[in-house]
């Protein structure tokens, strides 16, 4: 029987971390595990998953659906689009059989791409070779995910695109389902004559929703701020993660003025975290008076997860007190800071 080959191309950029990555890995066990059930997607699905952050990397070749299992799915900094349809095309062109003399190839490919921001390289000379090469050969679904995802920049490459208003567990839940019957839907429907596209499963328009005209979008770094941190125990990386807050709370009595930025959270992430980010990337900077709230360490549980090295690497400490900086193992005299705010590197997100 012939090949239906299913590209999952996912962002797993800093901006992704903490629930929006979380529900990631738990749909994709859902995504597998529903389509499993469907006795045609079994023969037919062939499925590929290709992560990107700064990097582009293929993290589950083309494989037959019983033969699938989910991959971890790591974090980077960066959100490389370009890198990842770079990637996608050259994966298409190895993995997907084409018609021969001897045999039939490949029914046309689905991707479905999903990100939550806004490129952070070149997508120009993607652009160009995906509209010039693939275009009319593969069925692509872009999914922007949450307030600020590029729309516009996902047009570019197909007038298929979504939005998904996050609202909560429940609602990715029904996300990777809506995915799954798509893709059920599309095993049974493939040799259809006539059929440009592939039929999708029915939107349910309270989460998911066709873009008919994509307006231009917020950048994704005016929203959230991205510090990462090195645990001086453990020498893992971790990253805390900070969401623009209201300018002012005002109340009945009193109206005051807070820090641009608040804490959302703290993840561990792993040594592959700095596989995944751009090389040579040029990062921004926040001042800490913009940034609201102080984790412990993820990793070992200091109490202090914002310490700055005079080599510019942010910390954990136990304490006040002497310490060695995982970063440049340097040794320094560490205490509370009474002045101005000093600043730090702000990740790509």
């Amino acid at each position: 029987m012939r090949r239906l080959p299913v590209f999952l191309v996912l962002d797993l950029s800093e901006s992704m971390i903490g629930d929006d990555h979380r529900r990631l890995q738990e749909g994709m066990t859902d995504l597998i595990s529903t389509l499993k059930t469907d006795p045609q997607a079994l023969e037919t699905v062939y499925l590929s998953v290709i992560g990107f952050a700064g990097q582009a990397r293929t993290l589950v070749p083309l494989v037959e659906l019983p033969s699938f299992f989910t991959p971890r799915l790591p974090v980077g900094s960066g959100t490389s689009l370009g890198r990842a349809m770079t990637h996608l095309m050259d994966q298409i062109d190895v993995q997907v059989r084409k018609t021969t003399t001897e045999q039939k190839g490949d029914w046309k490919p689905i991707v479905y791409l999903m990100t939550d921001g806004k490129p952070t390289d070149d997508i120009d000379a993607a652009v160009e070779r995906w509209n010039k090469g693939y275009a009319s050969r593969v069925q692509l679904i872009a999914v922007g995910i949450g307030r600020y995802a590029s729309l516009d920049t996902l047009r570019r490459f197909t007038e298929s695109v979504l939005t998904f208003t996050n609202g909560g567990d429940q609602d990715f839940k029904k996300f990777i389902r809506w995915i799954s019957q798509s893709v059920s839907v599309q095993s049974r429907s493939v040799g259809m004559s006539g059929a440009a596209e592939l039929p999708l499963a029915t939107f349910d328009e309270s989460f998911l929703k066709k873009m008919e005209h994509a307006a231009s979008q917020i950048a994704q770094d005016e929203d959230f701020a991205i510090v990462r941190g090195t645990c001086a125990k453990s020498k893992l990386p971790y990253l805390m993660k900070y969401e623009r807050a209201p300018a002012h709370i005002r109340t009945q009595h009193i109206a005051f003025e807070i820090a641009p930025y608040s804490l959302s959270g703290v993840f561990p992430v792993e040594k592959d975290y700095v596989e995944w980010s751009e090389s040579n990337a040029i990062e921004g900077s926040i001042n800490s008076d913009q940034l609201m709230g102080s984790p412990g360490c993820p990793h070992c549980g200091n109490p202090i997860g914002f310490a700055m090295c005079n080599c510019g690497a942010i910390m954990c400490l136990s304490g006040p007190g002497s310490a060695t900086c995982p970063v440049c193992n340097k040794e320094g005299h560490y205490g509370y800071s009474e002045g101005p705010g000093f600043d730090v590197t702000r990740a790509r997100g």
